[in-house]
Formats: structure tokens, C-alpha cells, sequence
């Protein structure tokens, strides 16, 4: 094997091992995403119950949305702390980048629907596009089922369109399936690595 070949071998190597990794790192969101199932999908819910209620000022969903972010955050970096040593993965990096940007944009929404003074309702709407986005991104990064979410939140944000009066009821209800079905996938893919591998990966 001249010095070329040993090169692209090695290259090969790295790319799979790297795989690996960021797959066992994906992974370990399972657990965080079953919890995030209930938190995010109960605030929808909440918000959806405070809008019928006729809450237009943004206080009551401040609020309510104060409790949940700083909620989620715990569990993730609780859950974590026993595989965050060392440097994040690509694929704990996209997670991040990801949702983070999702979740802005969703509230940037939010509150240009508040600005503009409108009475119907199309953050719910707007919010599914958003969400459909990020998982189709998360389809290019890291593998081709996350396109059926995707798909999914397009048809209901087509939906949304039609019967706004179903708002943030519908994608409470969407959003907790999508989140509980994918977290328990990727428990499940975890639990199988960890008894094939005998021992818990550890994210370098």
C-alpha cells in the first residue's frame, strides 16, 4: 500500500468513526426528547387555552414560556452532564444550531402577529413551517427519515391555513407525537448500541 492508498484509508476511518460518534451522540437526545414531548407540547396546549380564554397582551405567554424554557434547559444539560465530556460533536452542534434558530424564529413570529395587531391567528401556521424546516435540515444532516417529520408539519401548516380555530391545540397535539415517536426511536437506537457495545459512549 503506497502513501495515497494508506491516506484514503485512513480518511475512510475518520469518516466513520466520526459517524459513530455523532450518531451515539444524536442518540442521547432520546431520553431529553420524550421529557421536551410533554413540556413543549403542554405549552402550546396552555397557549392555545390562554388565546380562547381572549389573553392578546403578551404577559400571560411570557410567562407561562418562562417556566418551560428554563424547564427544558435543565433537563438538557442534566441529562447530559455524564456525556458532555470533551468537545460537543458536528451533530450535537447542528442539534443546537437547529432548534435554537427554530425556536427564535417562532417567537420572532409571535410577536410580529402581536405588532401587526391581527386577529386571526397564523403564528400557529407560520410556526409549523418553521419547524418543518428544521427537521428537512435535520433530513440533509443526518439521515433521510427526518424528512417525514418534515412532511408531515408542511401538510399541517396547509391545514392551519384552513381552520386557524384549531391554532396551537393542533401543533400541541402535533408537536408531542413528532417529539415523543423521534426521542423514543432514538432511546431505542441508544439502548441497542449500549448492549452491543457492552459500555456507554462517551462524546469526545
Amino acid at each position: 500500500m503506497n502513501r495515497e492508498e494508506a491516506n484514503e484509508a485512513l480518511q475512510l476511518i475518520r469518516r466513520v468513526v466520526t459517524q459513530a460518534r455523532d450518531d451515539s451522540a444524536l442518540q442521547n437526545w432520546g431520553v431529553i426528547w420524550i421529557l421536551h414531548a410533554f413540556t413543549n407540547g403542554g405549552g402550546f396546549l396552555g397557549t392555545h387555552v390562554l388565546y380562547q380564554q381572549g389573553h392578546r397582551a403578551p404577559g400571560p405567554y411570557l410567562l407561562l414560556w418562562a417556566a418551560i424554557v428554563p424547564l427544558n434547559l435543565v433537563a438538557i444539560f442534566w441529562l447530559q452532564r455524564k456525556e458532555a465530556a470533551g468537545v460537543r460533536s458536528f451533530i450535537e452542534r447542528q442539534v443546537w444550531s437547529i432548534w435554537t434558530t427554530c425556536m427564535g424564529g417562532m417567537v420572532l413570529v409571535a410577536l410580529v402577529n402581536w405588532l401587526l395587531g391581527l386577529q386571526v391567528l397564523f403564528m400557529p401556521a407560520v410556526g409549523c413551517i418553521l419547524i418543518s424546516v428544521s427537521f428537512s435540515v435535520m433530513g440533509a444532516l443526518m439521515g433521510r427519515a427526518w424528512y417525514t417529520a418534515a412532511v408531515v408539519y408542511a401538510l399541517a401548516a396547509l391545514v392551519l391555513a384552513r381552520l386557524p380555530q384549531l391554532g396551537f391545540a393542533a401543533l400541541a397535539a402535533l408537536w408531542f407525537l413528532t417529539q415523543l415517536t423521534g426521542g423514543l426511536l432514538l432511546h431505542r437506537a441508544r439502548r441497542k448500541r449500549l448492549v452491543v457495545g457492552g459500555v456507554q459512549a462517551r462524546l469526545v
